[in-house]
């Protein structure tokens, strides 16, 4: 089962590494993780998928806890959550380049960025799945696959609805 983990730390140097290892030695795949300092350039805040039951969510999060640099960690619930994930891709074109890519962009509200000779970059930002489907519908478009030469998709940045944390 899929783990998404709030962790608000001291912004010290290798906290990151720490926070890290500990998952390593207990285990812990990494899926994801996105890291940037808060409001406060002295709070940073680590958001990290992993996968596990729920057993192994309640210990992770409480050896989390004894950190010294950790001033909180939760886990988040996605449906009470807003989480988002960035994706930038480079798709190959050549010079039969039609308005089909434009309008799968339109269609997902993804933005073209970089327009070269045979090649545009394209941003997205959205749910997993969302990002999942724009690329997909990338690969089927105009019943051939657009060559994609590269992607790059950040982790997932999640907060809590409402006003509590």
């Amino acid at each position: 089962m899929k783990h998404i983990i709030s962790i608000v730390v001291k912004n010290n140097s290798s906290v990151l590494a720490r926070i890290s290892s500990l998952y390593g030695r207990r285990g812990f795949n990494i899926d994801s993780l996105s890291v940037a300092a808060t409001d406060d350039p002295d709070i940073s805040r680590i958001t990290i998928v992993t996968q596990g039951d729920e057993y192994a969510l309640d210990q992770i999060v409480k050896q989390t806890k004894k950190l010294q640099e950790t001033i909180e960690c939760y886990p988040i619930v996605e449906e009470e959550s807003v989480c988002r994930e960035l994706l930038l891709v480079k798709v190959v074109t050549d010079s039969s380049f039609d308005n089909t890519l434009v309008n799968l962009c339109d269609k997902y509200g993804a933005q073209i960025l970089d327009i070269s000779e045979n090649s545009v970059i394209l941003e997205l930002c959205g749910t997993g799945s969302k990002i999942d489907d724009f690329l997909n519908a990338i690969m089927g478009a105009r019943g051939e696959h657009y060559d994609i030469k590269q992607v790059c998709r950040t982790g997932i940045a999640a907060l809590k609805r409402g006003v509590r944390k």
